[in-house]
């Protein structure tokens, strides 16, 4: 199997293989050169060596090739980005494209689309993230975002590199600063809205919050969830789709639309099991197998950002503070590692790749929880 970002393989006869995509001059077809080692990290290195060769022999050189900024033969950023797109656009979700072209077209184009990729290095690359980051038109971008931006240009240069055989800079864009931390709400908060959403549970947004706050699921998850994807006799939600709105990509093309598909990760299809009280209220309510669960006004289903604008009016007339739907998952997962809940469970319920994000993103300690913590060490008078 080859690891990840890079075309280098481990063979039946234990070496390693790594190949580099080249452009033959008699028929111009693409073809591969490869080179091999005894260990991974040998053949990357002759991997990269060869990238450079490649590269010299492409532009006319004969000296060596500097590690950084060497020539991306007149390459422009936006070139470069453009030619990974077009490349990678058959292995992506329709909606994985349509993110990388419109960070392509708001934020890398028009400030650095011009620029030559032989002088765009990692300062360079830092000083434009961050300059993103602080401000643009007025308005701040989040620094997930900044870090997705980045993520882009890196992958770009990188698939250029190996793929093409171009020498460009390898981008290091470091760990942008992550944004305000999540406040998540209180018990006290969330028994409050639960018992609404309990009460009123023959509406099917409030059967589809309530199902939320005690399964961690996501908001484009519950959208595209049907009747028969929850298994009432085994007590099982099985989440097998996401629904999310998409813009449409291309010259000319405007406009967006509703998409439903199979969730991005394969870890983030699951089968998550449904608390007893819930469980109840759903077979009390059940609808039929095709039927969504939470439904649209004029039509059969309901996408995010209505569900959103109904769930602050839901906190709104419990006389809550409002904040994002997404805190919901926050807030369950906190919980649930309060509880004693094992982490490697947590996360296969949450739908993560790994316990790193479970852990880093979305575990958080409540000013209650620490009271109780910091209490229980120094409250009590010792004998």
């Amino acid at each position: 199997m080859a690891k990840k970002g890079l075309n280098i393989y481990r063979r039946k006869d234990g070496r390693w293989e790594g190949r580099v995509r080249i452009r033959r001059s008699r028929d111009g077809k693409a073809g591969y050169r490869s080179v091999y080692g005894r260990s991974y990290k040998e053949a990357r290195e002759k991997v990269m060596a060869l990238v450079k060769e490649l590269a010299r022999e492409e532009i006319g050189q004969k000296g060596s090739v500097k590690e950084q900024g060497t020539d991306g033969c007149g390459l422009t950023v936006g070139e470069i980005v453009d030619r990974w797109m077009e490349d990678k656009k058959g292995d992506w979700k329709e909606s994985t494209y349509a993110c990388y072209f419109q960070i392509v077209e708001r934020h890398i184009r028009r400030s650095i689309g011009e620029k030559k990729g032989q002088d765009f290095d990692s300062a360079s690359c830092s000083v434009f993230l961050e300059g993103l980051r602080r401000k643009r038109d007025g308005a701040k971008i989040s620094s997930s975002y900044a870090r997705s931006i980045g993520t882009v240009l890196r992958q770009a240069f990188r698939h250029m590199s190996l793929e093409h055989g171009r020498a460009l800079p390898v981008l290091k864009t470091g760990k942008a600063g992550r944004g305000k931390p999540v406040e998540v709400p209180s018990d006290h908060t969330m028994e409050k809205l639960m018992g609404h959403l309990s009460e009123h549970a023959g509406d099917g947004t409030c059967l589809g919050v309530l199902l939320a706050c005690c399964t961690g699921i996501r908001i484009g998850e519950l959208c595209a969830l049907r009747w028969g994807d929850i298994d009432l006799e085994a007590g099982v939600l099985r989440v097998r789709r996401n629904m999310q709105r998409i813009k449409q990509c291309g010259q000319g093309a405007c406009g967006t639309h509703v998409q439903v598909q199979t969730p991005k990760t394969a870890s983030s299809v699951r089968n998550i099991p449904i608390p007893a009280p819930v469980l109840q209220l759903l077979e009390e309510h059940r609808g039929g197998e095709d039927a969504y669960l939470v439904a649209g006004k004029r039509k059969a289903w309901a996408e995010a950002r209505t569900v959103q604008y109904r769930f602050a009016a839901l906190l709104k007339a419990c006389g809550i503070e409002g904040f994002k739907f997404h805190t919901l998952r926050h807030y369950f997962a906190s919980r649930c590692v309060r509880k004693g809940f094992d982490v490697k469970s947590l996360s296969e319920i949450l739908g993560h790749a790994s316990v790193k994000v479970t852990l880093g993103l979305y575990v958080h300690s409540t000013m209650e929880h620490k009271k109780e913590l910091i209490n229980g060490v120094f409250g009590a008078a010792e004998a």
